[in-house]
Order: C-alpha cells, then structure tokens, then sequence
C-alpha cells in the first residue's frame, strides 16, 4: 500500500500519499488522497447460535507500520522547523510545510497618548432662540397683513 503511486492533482508529477504529506514538485498536499483505513475492520469469529457475545472472539486487523518521512538538512542561513525539520526562510513566522509556529506573530503595540481636551461646548444663551421666534413673529404678521389687505 505504501508504493501506491498517483499523479499530482495539480502538477500530474508522480506521488506516494501514503507515504508523503505534500508533492515534491509544487507542494499541493496530498491528505486527500490516502487511503483510509474503515474505522471498524474488525472481523468476527463464527459462533453458536446460543453463545454469547464477549467480544474475545474479535479478530482485530494486524496494525500496519508506518514511516516518518524526515526532511532533507535545511540550507545553512535557513531554520529548521522544530516539528517537521523543513528548512524556512528566517523571516517566516509559520513553517511553510506544516504550519506550525516559528515565532510568535505579535504585532507591535503603539502607545498613543492621552486623548486631546474637548473645548466645552459653548451656550450661547437664548439669543438664537429668540431671534427664530422673531422671525417667526414677522413671518405670522406679514402672512395676516397679506390675507386682510388683499380682500
């Protein structure tokens, strides 16, 4: 099972799935095309009509070993990828095969300073009010002057 050969979905270069995680020509990964194994491959030894059901007659499938792929040495002036051993550029905050967290991505906190003081908004008093409620009063006028004088 582990020499089964498939073509990339991506680049149709020859890849091993149940042997590597990710394809060697252009990195499309490859967890979708393994195999799986049913969960419940256990067969059961024949028994008497009568007998009953102690589950010491299962016959569990022999376990399949399997091989941890280990990458290949990083290039020096690159980091080695403590989980899966990839090379990564220095600059990388995550490993560009598996994932997994190089160095901690937090941003850098600004301190900003206190807020500016709001001038206090200002009262103008009633002097806008009264000014609207003398426009009003002219505009009242004027409209019972134009409805007397015009019969």
């Amino acid at each position: 099972m582990a020499d089964r050969q498939l073509p990339c979905p991506d680049c149709g270069s020859p890849v091993r799935p149940d042997v590597e995680q990710l394809c060697p020509r252009c990195g499309y990964p490859l967890m979708f095309l393994r195999q799986q194994a049913a969960e419940h491959d256990a067969r059961a030894v024949p028994r008497s009509p009568n007998e009953r059901d102690d589950g010491t007659g299962t016959v569990m499938p022999a376990p399949v070993a399997r091989t941890q792929r280990t990458a290949p040495a990083p290039i020096p002036g690159q980091y080695p990828c403590p989980q899966c051993g990839y090379g990564n550029e220095p600059v990388r905050i995550r490993c560009e095969r598996c994932g997994y967290e190089l160095r901690a991505a937090r941003p850098h906190a600004v301190v900003l300073g206190p807020p500016p003081a709001r001038a206090a908004p200002s009262r103008g008093g009633w002097g806008w009010l009264v000014a609207v409620l003398a426009i009003a009063a002219i505009a009242v006028l004027a409209l019972v002057a134009v409805l007397l004088f015009t019969r």
